[in-house]
């Protein structure tokens, strides 16, 4: 009796093998799905190109992607603008992923070879690509400083609006 229990659980135990074998086996399509809403990145870069040509560079130290992944929560970022070799940095900002357009705000500042740009608050929109602000702007240069109530600037017009006040030093 004892050798047919035997026999029995040796049969039983090469037939579960056989079946944990030929199941491990076969070829089961796994689908996988990753979102990143609600994710946090550090060192985050984003970049916009038009016909292969790069148009932005987005860097920021921290980013949240919202819990519908179209918007992300931007703190510590810089803008680069390679045409015009323009940076533009802020202590926050909002960018929406989809039309790439940005809002920055907290101690902005912009700095190409010829100016400084400074401001507290200001829109970019990649459709138009220029840069709005309803709050107050400085500019500076090697020979003139204008500062006025709002304003904007794309890449072939800075224009301020609203209380501008001017100093143009003069050649020496």
């Amino acid at each position: 009796m004892k050798k047919l229990i035997l026999i029995f659980s040796s049969i039983f135990f090469v037939v579960i093998l056989f079946v944990v074998f030929n199941y491990l086996d076969k070829e089961h399509p796994i689908k996988v799905k990753v979102s990143m809403e609600g994710s946090f990145f550090r060192d985050a870069q984003f970049i916009q190109k038009k016909d292969g040509q790069l148009k932005l560079q987005l860097f920021s130290k921290e980013a949240l992607m919202s819990d519908d992944g179209k918007l992300m929560d931007l703190r510590e970022l810089t803008m680069f603008f390679p045409e015009k070799n323009l940076t533009v940095k802020a202590r926050k900002g909002f960018y929406w992923i989809e039309s790439g357009d940005l809002i920055l705000s907290e101690g902005i500042e912009g700095f190409s070879k010829d100016y400084k740009i400074y401001g507290t608050e200001a829109y970019w929109s990649a459709k138009d690509k220029t840069l709005y602000s309803d709050n107050p702007l400085k500019i500076e240069g090697n020979r003139f400083i204008i500062e006025g109530n709002s304003g904007k600037a794309s890449e072939n017009l800075i224009e301020l609006k609203k209380g501008v006040k001017a100093i143009v030093y003069s050649k020496k």
